[in-house]
């Protein structure tokens, strides 16, 4: 569900509406940067993970991370804040 940007839609599988849209707000993204940085360290109830799989779950949040700092607003050349949802 991961979009290229890096970003993750608030709702998988609901095209066409906002919940396609890359939602900061009620921490939606933030949320499943969590569980896919437990799965890459293979932290407790993923312990059993092979490496492959804790490898992409690592590169996936470090995609969020990336889309995170790309959404950030420049007001001025000076980087501000964010909006709540953006485009996928």
């Amino acid at each position: 569900a991961q979009y290229p940007n890096g970003g993750w839609p608030q709702v998988f599988g609901d095209p066409g509406t906002y919940h396609a849209h890359i939602t900061f707000n009620d921490e939606a993204m933030v949320s499943v940067m969590k569980v896919l940085q437990e799965v890459g360290n293979k932290s407790n109830e993923f312990a059993y993970l092979d490496d492959t799989r804790a490898e992409r779950a690592r590169k996936s949040v470090e995609k969020g991370v990336e889309c995170i700092l790309n959404c950030q607003i420049k007001v001025n050349g000076k980087l501000t804040a964010w909006a709540q949802q953006y485009d996928e």
